[in-house]
Order: C-alpha cells, then sequence, then structure tokens
C-alpha cells in the first residue's frame, strides 16, 4: 500500500488549513486591539461631552439671568433720567425765586449753583466714561458669544463625524463577524474535504 500520495495530499490541506487559521486568529486579534481602543476613546469622549454640556446648560442659565438684571437695570435708568428731568424743572421754578433775594444772597446761591451744576456735570462725564467701559465689555462678550458659536459649531460638526464613525465602526464589526463566520465554515470545507480525499485514497487502495 502506497500512501505517499495521500501524505502530500493531507500535508496540503493542512498547511491550507493552518494559514486559514492562523490569518482568521490575526485578523481578530487587530479586531480586538481596535476595538478596545474605539470603546476606550468612545467612552471617554461621552463623559466630555456630559462634562461640556452639563457646562454649557450652566452657562446658558446664567447668561439668561444677567439678559434679566440688564433688562432691569435698563428700565431703572430711564426711570431714574425722567426723575432727573424732574429735579431740572423743580431748580428752575426754586431759582426764579431768588430775585426776591439781596444781591449778595443771590451772588452766593449763584455759586452754590454753579459748583453743584459743575460737581453733576463730573458725575455725568463719570457716568459717559463707564458707559464706554460697559460698552467695551458689551463688545468683548460678543466677541466671546462668536468664539463660543464657533466652538458649538466645531464640537456639533465632530459629534457628527463620531456618530458616522460609530456607524461605520459598527457595520465593520459586523462585516468582519460574518467574515469570521464565513472563515469558520471555509474551515470546516478543508477538514471535511480532506477527510473525505483521504478516506477515499485509503478506501480504494
Amino acid at each position: 500500500m502506497n500512501f505517499k500520495p495521500i501524505f502530500w495530499i493531507a500535508l496540503a490541506l493542512a498547511i491550507a488549513l493552518g494559514i486559514a487559521v492562523c490569518d482568521g486568529l490575526r485578523i481578530r486579534d487587530k479586531a480586538s486591539v481596535v476595538a478596545g481602543r474605539y470603546q476606550e476613546a468612545a467612552a471617554i469622549a461621552e463623559a466630555n461631552e456630559k462634562s461640556l454640556t452639563t457646562q454649557i446648560a450652566k452657562v446658558t442659565e446664567i447668561v439668561g439671568q444677567k439678559d434679566k438684571e440688564i433688562a432691569e437695570k435698563i428700565e431703572t435708568i430711564g426711570r431714574m433720567t425722567n426723575d432727573i428731568g424732574r429735579k431740572d424743572k423743580e431748580l428752575d421754578k426754586i431759582r426764579g425765586t431768588w430775585s426776591k433775594l439781596s444781591a449778595d444772597c443771590q451772588a452766593r446761591l449763584h455759586e452754590l449753583d454753579v459748583t453743584w451744576t459743575q460737581k453733576f456735570s463730573l458725575s455725568e462725564a463719570i457716568i459717559a466714561e463707564k458707559d464706554k467701559v460697559i460698552s467695551a465689555w458689551a463688545a468683548k462678550f460678543d466677541a466671546q458669544i462668536i468664539i463660543s458659536e464657533s466652538w458649538k459649531a466645531k464640537y456639533n460638526s465632530e459629534l457628527h463625524l463620531r456618530t458616522i464613525s460609530e456607524q461605520g465602526w459598527k457595520l465593520a464589526n459586523r462585516k468582519l463577524k460574518i467574515q469570521g463566520i464565513i472563515g469558520d465554515i471555509k474551515t470546516g470545507a478543508i477538514i471535511t474535504t480532506a477527510g473525505y480525499i483521504i478516506f477515499n485514497a485509503i478506501k480504494g487502495k
């Protein structure tokens, strides 16, 4: 009985089987490493997303409160401005009564009036400068809003990209599993074929 052809057939099939198994293991090992890295990165990204969302919600609430405060202050300033107008009219009436006083008294009152007017003008100048500071802060705030909106747009874009990547990863993972099943079927087919060939070769001797 000559088993030499059977030996070479079995050897060739064994080599093919070994290559198929090794390739399958190598691919699965790499896929496992990639999956681990992906899951780790996804967990970090999800934690960062939750943290940023919480921070944005808090800051948005603060901005809303400050908007209400600003509206209230603007209303208060409007009322105070009207009060100043009424006080100016009252002062004009008081000045109209000075003609009944002596010249010396009128001079003193006029001097006092000028001093208070100058003081009031300085107060208005200080307020005007403070308004400039407020305007500068408002411009800076608007610039920060633009920066924040730009970062928000970038964040949403990256979030969308990550979502697409997750979908691609899931699709690739499913494809890999299917290929693994196909590889297992091929391996089984090789084993079955090898057994059948060897069995028939031995049987035919």
